[in-house]
């Protein structure tokens, strides 16, 4: 009998197939054949993270400070550039659909954004890094609560919400009783609806572009019906058009309260934006009398001029007060005058404020003031 004949068929495949036989009793039977799983985030899909995180994050730096210049070119202090707030979105969406719609991709990509926007110097400073992960964790919430569905509008809203979560939590951070809530809800609409086109709908876009054509067969990704294309492009030129409108009438809205405002700073321990609704009003008679100028005694209603200064805390026990207006014209009083006087006022005009000087020349009754500065007395 030949040592072959002492095996069984089950040993004889094992030696032909070179797999362990399952009789050995020292081996669990359920190791045997096991396959290694593939992890979750594969290789492609941690390249993709990395690589286009960092490609956001460098672009949303740049669109931060491309945002302050448009406030800095309308003259109001916030608001500007909030239609491009979707861009900064744009970025997670790709990277989650690249990486086939996974869960935490979202989240890692926003977090690992933020740090990159902070060392690349975004405007916000470290903020940045709590707005960015916010937006990652909105939208990975929004896909949780409605994991049963792969609709590409529930990912759209989600971006819609993330975009709108920047204006609510710099208003939770750095609340300001001086901005008008209807300020705050235009803007918050801007946000959302620019989360909505340019942080949802068109990375969804440009993704069916890429899943079109050759770049992603290594991916095998299932195409996105033709119909949807079509409906993208009339719903979002709807959408973009409306969010230009909003954003032109917002800027417009923003800019003229803005000329009935006064920065006051100086010498002061509270400098603020002054604006005269904030402060009780008081009327008196006055009578302009200048040198080529004359308007005959009437009743003007304003806040008097002290009161801006109080509320400012000067530094100084004396000092001078500084007012320049938008043309560069200025004229000076001295805190002496101004104490306790309420012939001094802050009028409303249609163009902006000015100072309405009862008993002062006509050169004093300067007109679209921009700041009130608390200076040395000299």
């Amino acid at each position: 009998m030949s040592l072959d004949d002492g095996k069984n068929e089950q040993d004889r495949k094992s030696e032909r197939t070179g797999e362990i036989p399952a009789h050995i009793p020292w081996i669990r039977s359920d190791l045997i054949k096991q396959k290694k799983k593939a992890p979750y985030f594969q290789t492609s899909d941690l390249v993709i993270i990395a690589l286009f995180s960092g490609l956001g994050g460098i672009f949303s730096t740049y669109i931060g400070y491309f945002a302050n210049l448009l406030n800095s070119l309308f003259g109001i202090p916030f608001g500007g550039g909030q239609f491009l707030a979707g861009l900064h979105i744009f970025w997670l969406v790709f990277i989650y659909l690249l990486t086939d719609r996974k869960t935490g991709v979202i989240l890692t990509a926003g977090i690992l954004k933020g740090f990159i926007e902070f060392f690349t110097g975004n405007a916000h400073g470290i903020l940045v890094i709590l707005l960015s992960t916010t937006q990652g964790f909105i939208i990975e919430l929004i896909l949780i609560i409605f994991l049963t569905t792969k609709r590409n509008s529930i990912l759209s809203l989600a971006a819609g919400f993330a975009g709108l979560s920047n204006v609510l939590l710099q208003q939770v951070l750095f609340f300001n009783s001086q901005i008008p809530i209807s300020f705050i809800a235009l803007i918050g609409i801007i946000s959302f609806l620019s989360g909505l086109i340019l942080g949802g709908f068109f990375p969804i876009s440009v993704f069916y572009i890429f899943d079109q054509s050759t770049l992603l067969e290594w991916r095998k990704h299932k195409k996105i019906p033709s119909r949807y294309s079509r409906n993208f492009k009339a719903f979002a030129t709807t959408i973009v058009i409306i969010l230009i409108f909003v954003e032109v009438f917002v800027i417009g809205f923003l800019a003229s309260q803005n000329t009935h405002s006064i920065k006051v700073t100086g010498e002061v321990y509270n400098p603020y934006t002054f604006y005269i609704s904030d402060f009780p009003q008081i009327t008196i008679e006055a009578e302009l009398i200048g040198d080529v100028s004359y308007e005959p005694p009437r009743n003007y209603s304003g806040v008097p001029l002290y009161r801006l200064v109080d509320k400012a805390q000067p530094k100084l026990e004396l000092f001078n007060i500084l007012l320049k207006a938008n043309d560069g014209y200025s004229v000076t009083f001295n805190s002496t005058e101004v104490d306790n006087n309420e012939n001094i006022i802050v009028v409303k005009a249609e163009t902006g404020l000015k100072i309405v000087a009862a008993h002062y020349h006509g050169s004093y009754w300067i007109k679209n003031i921009a700041t009130v500065e608390i200076v040395q007395f000299t």
